[in-house]
């Protein structure tokens, strides 16, 4: 089954394109402090969909819905697409189903940059944050999760995997499948399967 995806691109990424045909994700575009974060999603789609042609090969980032069910197109009339005043491209396209990895954009900012544990309950978080004072472990755990015991960090990636379960909506997390923004990773875009393009200057 094929799934209709949107992604957005400078120019570079568009150039790319259109000389070798295919896109993929380069390590060198991720900023350092969301590493952890990109090389933990890597594993997970290499466990989920396998694993990339190139060995060096980071994710591609895809819309499936960009604000709920009703709106899963990116707007081209709001900002934050890419920096102000530059060149940018809406490509509508398709892909298997099997080689896409969809996930929650908002649970993704666990492993993108809180490191923390994401909970089922607000009874769990509180159990979980009294386990951390016992081993003392306090506060905000930003950067750190290395540093932590091996326990608490098995504990937390494993509860990560909560963002792929586009049934978890619990108060305060996240929403509703209808409700979701909901994002595609896959290991490369192929010019055949572009289905449109939209050209714009970003806001």
């Amino acid at each position: 089954m094929k799934v209709k995806l949107w992604t957005i691109q400078d120019e570079r990424g568009w150039n790319e394109l259109q000389e070798k045909g295919v896109y993929s994700g380069k390590k060198e575009f991720v900023s350092p402090e969301f590493l952890l974060g990109y090389d933990w999603l890597r594993t997970q789609m290499e466990k989920r969909i396998g694993k990339p042609k190139q060995p060096n090969q980071y994710p591609v980032w895809a819309w499936y819905q960009s604000i709920d069910v009703t709106r899963k197109r990116p707007d081209l009339r709001t900002s934050g697409h890419l920096p102000t005043g530059k060149i940018g491209y809406r490509i509508e396209f398709e892909k298997e189903a099997k080689e896409i990895l969809l996930s929650d954009f908002v649970l993704w900012h666990w492993p993108l940059c809180y490191h923390d544990y994401i909970a089922n309950s607000e009874e769990e978080d509180i159990r979980f944050e009294k386990e951390k004072e016992n081993q003392n472990v306090h506060g905000f755990l930003s950067g750190s999760l290395e540093k932590l015991p091996t326990s608490l960090q098995t504990k937390i990636t494993l509860s990560w995997e909560k963002i792929f379960d586009m049934d978890f909506d619990v108060q305060y997390y996240t929403d509703s499948f209808e409700e979701k923004k909901i994002q595609a990773t896959f290991w490369e875009l192929k010019k055949e399967e572009i289905t449109r393009v939209d050209r714009f200057i970003t806001r």
